[in-house]
């Protein structure tokens, strides 16, 4: 979970209460993001305290249901964060989650379409993607690339690394996550010397602005695209999901 900025309670805060607030939430992702779980958990039951039903501390409480493995009480806090604020990306992306495993995924995609509308606002309102960046995660893909062994370097040799900001509304359409790091597209490798047909360009596309959001600085933002590249690189040469997973790259 990402957070933009904590929106107005129903009730006034101070400006002192406010603050603390932000703080309290942006030390239980760290923390949940870190799996410290019982700290997460006493720095929650603060946030809890101090503003019970906030939007973002709701959908806070929804992360250690789902850790606690209660689906149906996750689902309560995020459909209560909604109704506070309609427009929490975060707590739009947790639910649609959750409908993907519960297999409703007309749903899924209502809320994905959302996540990926306010996440698109947010990356204006911030500017997301300088040319700097793009230039970093370029350089980092590259490297990545470098280091395979040579039998595998010469396959994708040919293969781009394509950056584009978000996924499309398209793919989210077919139940793609719209907050997805990579995206493998084409013929696998045993496909292109297979001779199988599939005329499409084989390519591999990094979401800029997700990487972006999902790392505090340059370390973790260089291990992201390299976990990624590999991640997608696994599906070249034919691995599933639950493959690049065993491997560490999910």
């Amino acid at each position: 979970m990402t957070r933009d900025a904590v929106p107005a309670m129903a009730h006034a805060m101070s400006a002192a209460e406010t603050e603390a607030l932000a703080h309290l939430v942006d030390e239980a992702l760290e923390l949940l993001g870190r799996e410290q779980l019982e700290p997460a958990r006493a720095t929650i039951a603060e946030a809890i305290a101090m503003a019970p039903e906030h939007a973002e501390v709701r959908t806070l409480q929804a992360e250690l249901a789902l850790l606690d493995e209660d689906p149906a009480g996750a689902r309560v806090h995020l459909e209560a964060a909604l109704a506070v604020d309609p427009e929490l990306a975060d707590a739009h992306h947790l639910l649609a989650r959750l409908l993907e495993d519960a297999g409703e995924h007309a749903a899924m995609v209502e809320h994905d379409l959302r996540v990926l509308e306010l996440d698109g606002r947010a990356d204006r309102r911030h500017a997301i993607g300088t040319p700097q960046d793009l230039a970093f995660i370029e350089e980092e893909a590259r490297r990545t690339l470098a280091t395979l062994p040579g039998h595998l370097a010469d396959r994708v040799e040919d293969v781009p690394v394509i950056l584009e900001a978000r996924p499309s509304a398209d793919i989210v359409r077919e139940g793609f996550d719209p907050r997805a790091l990579g995206l493998f597209e084409g013929p696998t490798d045993f496909g292109r010397r297979a001779n199988t047909g599939d005329t499409r360009p084989t390519r591999i596309v990094l979401f800029y602005a997700n990487l972006l959001a999902m790392a505090p600085d340059d370390d973790e933002l260089a291990e992201q695209v390299e976990v990624t590249v590999l991640h997608e690189l696994g599906h070249f040469f034919g691995l599933d999901e639950d493959d690049v997973a065993d491997l560490g790259l999910a």
